[in-house]
């Protein structure tokens, strides 16, 4: 057993990349991927904690382990070596590849940290390195989606330092625990649930996981998402409205993902979706929760990844990532089709694969709240109608008029390699549960091949096939539906741009008009007061003179007005009598008291 985090072996290889080029680099990368799971193989759960003092009296644990920790940890270094093969079949830019070992280290980080402010550190290197993931692809869109998904983390861990800091002023410790409520329980809620793609602060992730590359996609639909998850089952004590929120992920994704025509889209729905499923059960609270949620999250890597991988590979092949421009690459892309359908069907929830195994303990675990069952299952009913329309349009249905020499041939051997170990890891936990949950930290048992599971599975894939069946336009593909709830922040922008440029912008300069007249009036004045107060009160007094007296002394009036205006300021009139004294002490009081109540 050792103390060395896991981490660090990827931060200390991401240091040498940009030194290394071409088959160097490659052979490199898969030696820190290699190093990496090696070390969290060798940690152990009994490992000691690694603290490291930051300034009096603040300690940080950089590694603290638990069941719960080594199951993640060899989840995300498995996932991490298994993209980093992936991967391998071309020469990444040397971004990219620092991109994938900081997401690696990052989610390590989180994994292994025993306070939040580690946590703290490590979730801002996965966000920096999620972005050059994204900013590195060399679609033209890639730089709007990866400064959209810079303002949604930045607003994120913002909520998510102020909930620790919250915590830490409240109870005195940064250690990782219970939520509690109140402040600390909203800005954790919220920071979190940003990363985890929490409705509605979930559009960061169908808009920038599609710009990024076939490789990046896939390392960014391992770690950012699943890392949060991991957070929510780290502290714990959310109660149901974490459990609800999930339900209501699960179903917003599912139907999202049936409305998608981009594969790459349609994935990245499912992935809130599925994150849906872990949230509801880590929401609930129980031991058995817990554990399903932690179970699903394994299960979800593994075919998440294994599907966007197939969509890599259909993508590279093919130049399209649209379903209707698609069909037909069953013949021509047999093992890359075989693989796309087992992730497909795992997640579906086909028995005998491994999304069965994880979502039946969801299922057992959301039945302790009211309604939120239903939810999921009315969730994995469109699954199986999202997964069926992607596997048909993109492998299955016939194209005409395609010459066969210009099919496109399999995936590259890298590629498959990295689809097949992530294939067989599917079918091995859904034949044999216990691979699984034996490192679950509550060992909840699963029943995938109980008969009340199989019905279960059966109805819920005999839902989906009635639907097809009925709803015949299910099965024919369509440009898609892109808009997603952003086009309320796109409105709520617009009207701020609107109102400061209209409203705040006319009224800014009307005031400043005013303020304008009312000083130079003030100059005017101030040049000879008691002049000034003459002229004033003889034109307010002149419609009456004009009106009431006789034209003699009415032109009379006039001229010596016009005399006063013409000579203002040098005309000058005497002042005699205490009454302009008065007067004058007057006004000075007047503004003195105007002056006082101002300040």
């Amino acid at each position: 057993m050792i103390a060395l985090p896991p981490a660090f072996i990827f931060l200390f290889g991401l240091l040498f990349v940009p030194i290394l080029g071409g088959r160097t680099r490659k052979c490199w990368t898969l030696l820190v991927g290699a190093a990496g799971l090696m070390m969290v193989f060798l940690i152990g759960s009994g490992s000691p904690d690694l603290v490291v003092a930051i300034i009096p009296g603040i300690e940080t644990i950089l590694l603290t382990t638990d069941p719960m920790r080594q199951l993640a940890g060899i989840l995300f270094t498995t996932a991490g070596f298994l993209v980093i093969i992936y991967a391998s079949y071309r020469d990444l830019p040397r971004i990219e590849t620092i991109g994938i070992l900081a997401s690696v280290a990052a989610a390590l980080g989180v994994v292994y940290a025993g306070d939040l402010i580690t946590v703290f550190v490590f979730w801002e290197l996965l966000a920096l390195a999620s972005l050059a993931i994204i900013w590195s692809s060399t679609d033209p869109d890639s730089p709007g989606a990866g400064y959209r998904y810079l303002l949604f983390h930045i607003f994120g861990g913002a909520c998510l330092l102020g909930g620790i800091v919250y915590i830490i002023a409240t109870t005195g410790t940064a250690a990782i625990g219970a939520a509690g409520d109140g402040m600390g329980f909203l800005l954790l809620f919220i920071g979190i649930g940003v990363n985890a793609a929490f409705i509605p602060l979930h559009t960061w992730l169908p808009d920038a996981y599609p710009r990024s590359s076939v490789v990046g996609s896939v390392a960014l639909c391992t770690f950012t998402t699943k890392a949060a998850v991991f957070l929510l089952a780290a502290i714990g004590g959310w109660g149901t409205a974490v459990a609800y929120m999930g339900g209501a992920m699960a179903l917003y994704g599912a139907v999202y993902a049936l409305m998608q025509d981009d594969i790459r889209r349609l994935l990245s729905y499912s992935i809130i979706s599925q994150c849906g499923y872990m949230v509801a059960a880590i929401g609930v609270g129980t031991v058995a929760g817990i554990d399903a949620g932690l179970a699903h999250l394994v299960n979800d890597i593994l075919f998440k990844s294994l599907l966007f991988m197939a969509a890599g590979a259909v993508i590279l092949r093919t130049g399209s990532g649209r379903l209707s421009e698609l069909g037909g690459l069953a013949r021509t892309m047999p093992k890359t089709t075989v693989c796309a359908v087992i992730g497909g069907l795992a997640l579906a929830g086909m028995p005998g694969l491994n999304g069965a195994v994880s979502k039946g303990m969801v299922f057992e675990a959301a039945g302790a709240l009211p309604s939120l069952s239903f939810l999921l299952i009315i969730s994995a009913v469109i699954t199986v109608i999202y997964v069926a329309r992607f596997l048909y349009l993109g492998f299955f249905r016939p194209v005409s008029g395609t010459k066969e020499g210009r099919l496109p041939e399999d995936a590259p051997t890298p590629m498959m390699i990295a689809m097949a170990a992530t294939a067989l890891l599917c079918i091995v936990i859904g034949l044999n549960p216990t691979l699984l949950t034996s490192l679950l930290p509550g060992m909840t048992a699963a029943h995938p091949f109980a008969l009340s599971h199989l019905i279960e599975s059966a109805l819920i894939f005999a839902g989906a096939g009635v639907l097809l069946l009925i709803i015949r336009p299910l099965g024919r593909p369509w440009r898609g539906f892109e808009t997603d709830i952003d086009w309320l922040y796109i409105r709520a922008g617009r009207s701020v741009v609107w109102i400061a440029r209209n409203p705040l912008l006319h009224g800014a300069e009307g005031i400043g008009t005013r303020l304008e007249w009312i000083i130079n009036s003030l100059r005017i004045v101030s040049a000879n007061p008691p002049v000034a107060c003459q002229i004033a009160v003889r034109s307010i007094a002149l419609p009456f003179v004009r009106a009431f007296s006789d034209p003699s002394k009415t032109r009379a009036y006039e001229e010596r007005l016009s005399h006063m205006k013409d000579q203002y300021p040098h005309e000058q009139i005497s002042i005699w009598g205490g009454g302009y004294g008065i007067i004058f002490i007057s006004i000075i009081a007047f503004l003195y008291f105007l002056f006082y109540m101002i300040e």
